[in-house]
């Protein structure tokens, strides 16, 4: 197994690419306190003028995917989906800020609309998340809608809170600064180390380490994973074709 670490700004992590939450990872997980550690991070970073490290993203390259004349990387996201799921919200919350009346905030507004939402016929977004069953995610990134529903699963009441508390971010943000000076802040001045894996069987062994730090994976999830990476080590190629679409309807 081979990781070829890049050291990258959001934006470059962000641009050509389009991220998908596999199956086997957790929902959507963090809470008020993860959110607000990270707004303290980027209020730092505006006081101190410095650059700041985020974070690592790991992902498994699935190929290219043609969109009109931009092709874009298929990345599954194998670590950093809470942080990474969480600055797609911000981006969006900036992006609804922001007035289509005045031509720099309008020009803005148009390129993150741009990235989060591709133009095809299905309006692909920039991240598909997993065990989205209200479609909270979708509904917020492609049109701004808060969904408000008490028959919300857990995950899709933490994406609620996400965008509530991205919104208030903002808010609060534009009562000192523009929210212009947010959206270059957020593309240039935050960084992650970005690993991409090529070989699938790796993916399940990457998880499992990852997640032995951070919150908590489900058991059933862990099951899962370790279950995948089984298939890998023990199945034939002629095998493992049968065994993963087996493990993937089981589950």
């Amino acid at each position: 197994m081979r990781l070829n670490p890049r050291h990258l700004t959001l934006n470059e992590l962000l641009i050509g690419r389009l991220f998908r939450i596999p199956d086997y990872q957790r929902a959507y997980a963090w809470e008020k306190k993860q959110r607000d550690e990270l707004f303290e991070d980027i209020e730092e970073v505006q006081k101190s003028g410095q650059d700041h490290f985020m974070a690592t993203v790991v992902c498994l390259a699935r190929g290219k995917r043609s969109i009109g004349a931009d092709e874009f990387t298929v990345a599954e996201v194998v670590d950093g989906q809470q942080r990474l799921t969480t600055f797609v919200v911000l981006l969006k919350a900036v992006e609804k800020t922001l007035n289509a009346d005045n031509k720099l905030e309008a020009k803005i507004k148009a390129e993150i609309l741009d990235l989060l939402v591709k133009a095809d016929d299905h309006a692909l977004v920039l991240l598909q998340t997993n065990h989205d069953s209200s479609s909270v995610f979708l509904d917020y990134i492609r049109a701004g809608t808060i969904q408000t529903t008490p028959a919300l699963t857990a995950a899709d009441k933490n994406l609620v809170d996400a965008a509530l508390e991205c919104e208030a971010f903002v808010i609060k943000w534009s009562a000192n600064a523009s929210p212009i000076e947010l959206i270059a802040l957020l593309r240039n001045r935050l960084s992650m180390i970005y690993h991409e894996i090529t070989d699938e069987a790796a993916v399940y062994r990457v998880f499992e380490v990852l997640n032995s730090r951070g919150l908590d994976v489900r058991w059933i999830d862990k099951c899962k994973s370790q279950l995948m990476g089984l298939v890998f080590q023990g199945a034939d190629t002629a095998q493992r074709a049968e065994a993963l679409k087996e493990m993937h309807v089981i589950w």
